[in-house]
């Protein structure tokens, strides 16, 4: 009885409504895949929403920190409930925001395709751009990286965000310990 009472508790939270999709999210191929889709991109675009106070203008999500259905589908009226989002997401990582100048974004995403780990590609929130040529030396992989339609300048900082298991290192991104102007968000 005792556990049938937080078990309904919990379903009350888990399915009310939180928010609203014009169609599904995926990432393509689940826990094979070393891409996010849009499921990695609609991460990564709520990320840089929440971090706006802190300056954010570019956020990642790193592609095995989502986790099985590996998808969101909404209802028939587009919404989407707080388990869905859970889900995808179940951890209580928070939002670090930071300081990178064009040069160590470039060394963050080629750590996406180094030896010290499965090739993963991050997935950026919306504004930025990355091509990688895999057929490119280690540590010059990334050919372009674009933000808001024009090239990155490796001289300019701009402000990032990602969850604190990236930004403390985690999945072998050590640029991210850096921790240049950093700011503390939500989780």
């Amino acid at each position: 009885q005792y556990v049938a009472r937080y078990t309904a508790a919990a379903n009350d939270f888990i399915s009310r409504p939180v928010g609203k999709l014009g169609g599904v999210v995926e990432r393509p191929g689940g826990d094979a895949s070393n891409t996010g889709g849009t499921l990695g991109n609609l991460i990564a675009d709520a990320q840089l929403a929440a971090t706006a106070g802190a300056g954010a203008q570019i956020a990642f999500m790193n592609v095995f920190g989502m986790r099985s259905p590996h998808q969101i589908v909404p209802a028939a009226d587009g919404s989407v409930t707080f388990g869905q989002l859970y889900s995808v997401q179940p951890f209580a990582n928070t939002l670090v925001t930071q300081s990178l100048s064009g040069r160590e974004l470039k060394e963050l995403l080629e750590q996406g395709f180094d030896a010290n780990q499965p090739i993963q590609f991050l997935s950026p929130s919306h504004g930025f751009t990355y091509s990688v040529d895999m057929s490119r030396a280690e540590g010059d992989r990334v050919v372009a990286m674009t933000f808001n339609g024009a090239p990155v300048d490796p001289a300019r900082d701009y402000r990032v965000t990602t969850n604190s298991f990236l930004a403390n290192g985690g999945d072998s991104f050590s640029v991210l310990l850096r921790q240049r102007d950093m700011v503390n968000g939500g989780t």
